[in-house]
Formats: C-alpha cells, structure tokens, sequence
C-alpha cells in the first residue's frame, strides 16, 4: 500500500521527466518557436530547422537581406554531401554565386560537420520583411521638458545640446508617464 500523504516521498516512477512538467508563467517566444516550426520545416526538408532560424547569423546581415533558404536535399540514407536550395533577389544573385564557397563553409560551421556540399540558386522575389513597429512617444509635460533642458545646460556646444535633449526627449516620451 503505498502513502498518499503530502509530506511522503514519491517513486520515480510516478515522477514526470522535466520536459514533460508544464511550468506556469510567461515563456519566451524563441524558446517555444521551434518546437512549432520545426515539424513544419521537416517537411521542407530540413531536418534542422535552426538553419531558416539562424539564417542571418550564419551569412551575415548583408546576404540573409537578399537571399533565403527553400529546402536541404540529403542522399539517400547519407547525413553529408546535401543540395541547399535558396531563393535569391535577382539583382544579388550573380554575387552570391561568386559567394557560394564561403556560404558552404559557413553553413557546414554551424552544422559542425560537412553537411552541405551544392548550393542551388533559384531567382525571384523575396517575400517582403515586416516594418518594425515603432511605439508612439506620448506627449512629455513642461516639467519633464525643463528637466531634460536642465541636465543638459551645462553642454558647451549648442548643436550637441540640442541633440541630447532630442535624445533624452524620445527616452522620456517612450515611458509610461510618472504619477
């Protein structure tokens, strides 16, 4: 008979693994992401989907604005020697091609092994990015105004002045009101 008391020890086999307790509380989005799209990106063919998530941090800023990957083609029964697929802008795609080498080395760095060996390059637009969304700045009352005038009076360049108080301004308007 086992004792069902709040102070008795449990078996472990009644315990749940960690992965399996839901834990109550905000979770950060990033973190949740990908237990959503990599199903998803599976049927795409990439069997790791933190290629399309780290996309930008494996080419760099410059390349993931002009190009994106489509799909990673493995041999048959093989774990190296994959087809990357991407869709480049047509306007970059002549100096991605020259690029291709340093890409495979950059893609295979992040896999930590020779996963890709061919880039295939197909021309056309780029989906379009979402605008970031800027908050509105409330309107700041004369006593925060003369405030932010006031810690930047002892600034000798007026054009320096100017732009600090602009500068501190836009911080005092992008938070909530004091009471």
């Amino acid at each position: 008979m086992t004792d069902d008391s709040p102070g008795a020890p449990r078996s472990k086999s009644t315990l749940k693994p960690a992965s399996e307790v839901r834990r109550a509380g905000l979770r950060a989005l990033a973190g949740v992401t990908p237990g959503l799209t990599d199903p998803l990106l599976r049927k795409r063919g990439f069997v790791e989907g933190r290629i399309v998530h780290d996309w930008p941090l494996i080419v760099g800023a410059d390349l993931a604005a002009s190009c994106l990957p489509e799909s990673l083609a493995f041999p048959r029964g093989k774990r190296d020697g994959a087809t990357l697929r991407l869709l480049a802008a047509p306007a970059r795609a002549l100096e991605l091609q020259h690029a291709l080498p340093q890409l495979i080395e950059r893609v295979n760095a992040h896999f930590g092994w020779a996963a890709v060996s061919r880039v295939a390059i197909r021309q056309g637009p780029l989906p379009a990015r979402p605008k970031p969304r800027l908050r509105p700045m409330r309107p700041l009352t004369l006593a925060e105004r003369a405030g932010v005038a006031e810690r930047v009076a002892a600034v000798s360049d007026p054009e320096l002045r100017r732009r600090l108080a602009a500068l501190g301004e836009a911080v005092r308007g992008a938070k909530p009101a004091e009471k």
